[in-house]
């Protein structure tokens, strides 16, 4: 079931506006130009499912950990720095509102002034204290990496009763060559290397920050199974193998996912996996900082990608 379906945006970060609502599907990737609007459009879903709500990752409200992601100032989260923004988002069929005057937050459901947080428990039948981990925002900073193994470690108990430090180790051993039995809840979390005679601990960073930001994300959402997954710069760091292996383990969950990319080989891949319900957004920014986006089908980027073998051209029309 998806938990946002259209989104609109007025004056937030580098958008001033929006031609028309976003609508989001189970599995949707967001494409287009170097600030064309993809990161800010995860970071304004990422304020779900209340922004005075703590995010799980960061231990900070949402509204907070945004205001952090860009150099600590209300102002970076108002178009031109000033004013009031205003980000409506369509949940089961009803308008939720988040507006930001000069740093003063404001909520709505239903164009009534009122906390989110108690309209979504009601709605999800969840308590307070879950609302943090309904909707995961991972941002492309490398400063996650640390956040997501504090809470890996926080988790570690419930990984490892449910079996998935041996189940992402063999997760992990279908894209390189050597062969890891199970993940080691060590300073730092390392990787059991399993070798003809013997098994060494292998520290998880040094397989790589693709790797290690993989595994660390497919813990989280194992245990916490949140309503809405935001990736960022999915690609950033993955070899080929392992983006197509992270798709195949997103495709058979529940939870909706967002993500960005500048990568053909994502969109390559996306046409083999084949999520269910996937739309792709193609958005454009103009110089007046109008966003517009076209919807695209997989069916019609593959037919794209095959009748376009130079992969400059695809970058160039397809704005990656």
């Amino acid at each position: 079931m998806m938990f946002v379906s259209k989104l609109w945006i007025k004056e937030f970060r580098g958008i001033k506006d929006i031609k028309s609502p976003l609508e989001f599907s189970n599995f949707t990737v967001l494409i287009g130009r170097n600030n064309a609007g993809k990161s800010t459009i995860l970071e304004a879903l990422s304020l779900l499912p209340d922004p005075n709500v703590v995010d799980y990752i960061t231990d900070r409200a949402k509204s907070e950990t945004l205001e952090k992601l860009h150099h600590g100032s209300y102002k970076d989260l108002l178009y031109l720095y000033a004013g009031t923004s205003t980000l409506n988002f369509e949940i089961q069929n009803t308008i939720a509102t988040i507006k930001n005057d000069e740093g003063k937050i404001m909520t709505l459901w239903d164009n009534r002034v009122s906390p989110l947080s108690s309209k979504i428990c009601k709605l999800y039948q969840v308590p307070y204290d879950k609302l943090s981990e309904m909707v995961l925002f991972i941002p492309f900073t490398t400063s996650i990496l640390q956040d997501l193994q504090d809470k890996m470690r926080n988790l570690r108990e419930l990984i490892m009763k449910k079996g998935y430090h041996i189940e992402l180790a063999n997760f992990l051993n279908k894209c390189v060559n050597d062969k890891y039995s199970e993940i080691l809840f060590l300073d730092p979390i390392s990787l059991r290397k399993v070798y003809s005679n013997n098994t060494v601990p292998i520290q998880l960073k040094d397989l790589g920050t693709g790797a290690e930001k993989v595994i660390k994300i497919m813990a989280l959402l194992e245990v916490l199974r949140p309503k809405l997954v935001l990736l960022d710069d999915f690609e950033a760091g993955l070899h080929p193998s392992l983006i197509k292996l992270f798709l195949e383990w997103l495709k058979e969950k529940s939870w909706q996912v967002i993500i960005t990319t500048h990568s053909i080989d994502v969109l390559h891949h996306l046409i083999d996996v084949n999520p269910k319900e996937t739309t792709i957004l193609q958005l454009n920014k103009s110089n007046e900082d109008i966003l517009s986006h076209k919807v695209l089908t997989l069916e019609q980027i593959e037919d794209f990608l095959d009748a376009n073998n130079d992969p400059r051209l695809v970058v160039d029309l397809l704005g990656l």
